[in-house]
């Protein structure tokens, strides 16, 4: 399994984050290049986000030239697009309506077929939230959490919680570890410039994620 799970796509141990999953994925693969899959979180309809983040994985010697929305603009062929690159990139924005988006498409399964048979993932905030047990970390990032608990579950292809986008000054607050205890499971907490990637079961830090064991009640 290869996956990377960074806060700020832009910051120099992000990119080497990234950069190290890319490269673990060419080393499995042939020598072209790496192909990456786009998947939106919300409506992007002028392909804004879409574009600076194909302009970085092109700086990183990767293309993408698939893109998926999971709402009105569905399109079947770029679905079956995405299931046949390298990585799938899971974009960053509202993870409540990322995760309701990715359910309502039955696509939870298909994301874990995916990632257990060789394929490689990059999740961004929301989309790294999604890689783990249940997305209710994202209260602490200042996403607005609605849904009940019990359908908060996510994918699941790591042990721990993830918190993106954490100072050091907010870290220290108290509504902060007040709302870390309410998580009950082990958490990284990251700061823009912190990374993770996991490489057949071994983990890598990027940055200086906070480790913070589960807590009880």
């Amino acid at each position: 399994m290869k996956l990377a799970l960074i806060s700020q796509p832009t910051t120099t141990n992000a990119l080497a984050a990234i950069q190290s999953l890319l490269d673990a994925t060419t080393a499995s693969r042939q020598s072209r290049p790496v192909n990456i899959g786009y998947v939106a979180s919300a409506p992007d309809p002028e392909r804004e986000y879409f574009k600076q983040t194909q302009q970085l994985y092109l700086s990183l010697g990767a293309n993408m030239d698939t893109y998926l929305e999971l709402e009105t603009g569905f399109s079947q062929a770029a679905f079956t697009a995405l299931l046949q690159c390298d990585v799938i990139h899971l974009s960053g924005g509202d993870t409540q309506r990322f995760l309701r988006a990715i359910k309502q498409r039955n696509m939870i399964d298909t994301i874990k077929h995916f990632a257990d048979n060789g394929g490689a993932i990059v999740g961004v905030s929301a989309g790294a939230m999604l890689l783990t047990p249940s997305i209710s970390s994202a209260a602490l990032c200042g996403d607005s959490i609605t849904d009940a608990a019990c359908v908060l579950h996510a994918l699941h292809l790591v042990d721990f919680q993830f918190v993106p986008h954490a100072t050091l000054a907010q870290t220290r607050q108290r509504a902060f570890q007040q709302q870390l205890q309410q998580l009950k499971g082990p958490t990284y907490v990251c700061a823009d410039d912190d990374a993770l990637v996991i490489i057949d079961q071994q983990l890598t830090r990027f940055g200086q994620p906070q480790w913070i064991q589960a807590v009880s009640s």
